[in-house]
């Protein structure tokens, strides 16, 4: 059996805790060694609750002093370029949460100095690890629901725009900075559903979209809503929409429509995290009962999958690659496409025009 491979995480923000919990979860795979944040007291106070010892402040010092096989880069969207263009060099494989980057050329040097390096490279898109999600996959790619010729998305967390800031939270500050996150709510929430309809459908060739970027509790041209229309190139016509600010309920949900099937989740309640593992739910032949009805029956995941939390699974999956030399199901390459979608939108809204992914 092999080692487990030991991870360096650097930024201690919400989304390290579920890295953290996924690793705990799969400790006979992977081992959080180090733990890395330019805040002193937030990674002291990360560090123990997760009972690290190798504390850094600087993830120069890190990558040169501490005993790591890979790094989870779970920092500001505006160092994911810097952070993962030094931790390929240092020789770490590198796990990136979403989004890559901030601007394709950044995701660009990123991928090169991966490639240059020869270490693994893997984007956290944890909703194409949700087990009902890779059923859905496989129910696409065997033909069950026909040709998909429509895609529907929405994320809609209306929550946002109402929380005050914390004093001092430098996090409250750049989440709302489309200069160092490289957008608004687009790139922090439905960019999941852009690379999971990916995952579906395969790369797009056109987008439309419109961005607003007016809201007061917002700078940098960040946007708080939009709406934007994607084809792909298997003929479907994908529909997003996402909002921070409408009045409107806590919803993350996506739909695809088939000549011979569908499929689509449900609303329900609970945290995001809950939301974001709604059970897909599947109509085509195969589950008719012959009775003229055609009713919509849980999708089955597929046998073999390490856990039923998509985190778990992604970072099961990304020490697989590391190991294994396999590429990820979302490697820099492949998230290429997704970041091209969600800077194609940008433009579209800029240009007030239908863009092509080509240009990009």
């Amino acid at each position: 059996m092999k080692k487990p491979l030991k991870i360096g995480l650097i930024g201690t923000g919400n989304i390290s805790g579920m890295h953290a919990l996924a690793m705990a979860q799969a400790s006979d795979r992977l081992q959080l060694a180090a733990v890395c944040d330019v805040n002193e007291e937030a990674v002291r106070r990360f560090a123990g609750r997760t009972h690290i010892d190798a504390i850094y402040t600087d993830a120069a010092s890190m990558l040169a002093d501490a005993d790591l096989d890979a790094v989870d880069i779970c920092a500001s969207h505006h160092v994911h370029r810097d952070l993962a263009i030094a931790a390929a060099e240092a020789g770490r494989h590198v796990l990136l949460e979403k989004p890559m980057a901030i601007s394709l050329t950044e995701c660009r040097d990123i991928i090169g100095a991966a490639d240059k390096a020869g270490v693994t490279l893997m984007i956290g898109q944890q909703l194409r690890h949700v087990p009902s999600y890779v059923g859905v996959k496989a129910l696409v790619d065997a033909g069950e629901l026909g040709t998909i010729w429509g895609a529907r998305s929405d994320s809609w967390v209306p929550r946002m725009m109402t929380r005050s800031p914390a004093p001092g939270s430098d996090a409250a500050t750049w989440r709302r900075d489309g200069a160092r996150s490289g957008g608004g709510s687009m790139i922090w929430q439905a960019v999941h559903f852009i690379d999971l309809l990916r995952f579906f459908l395969g790369d797009a060739t056109r987008v439309f979209g419109t961005c607003w970027t007016d809201h007061p509790m917002l700078t940098g041209g960040a946007e708080d809503r939009a709406m934007a229309t994607i084809e792909f190139e298997c003929g479907a016509i994908a529909h997003i929409s996402n909002s921070w600010s409408t009045r409107a309920p806590w919803l993350f949900q996506f739909m695809l429509l088939g000549g011979e099937g569908s499929v689509y989740t449900p609303v329900v309640e609970g945290n995001a995290l809950e939301q974001h593992q709604a059970p897909a739910f599947v109509s085509s032949p195969p589950h008719d009962p012959g009775d003229g009805t055609r009713p919509f029956v849980p999708v089955e995941p597929p046998p073999g999958l390490y856990s039923d939390n998509p985190y778990v699974n992604e970072m099961v999956h990304f020490v697989d690659c590391c190991q294994s030399g396999e590429e990820p199901v979302s490697s820099g390459r492949d998230n290429l496409g997704t970041m091209k979608i969600l800077f194609g939108i940008y433009e579209s809204s800029r240009r007030r025009e239908m863009v092509s992914l080509d240009e990009l």
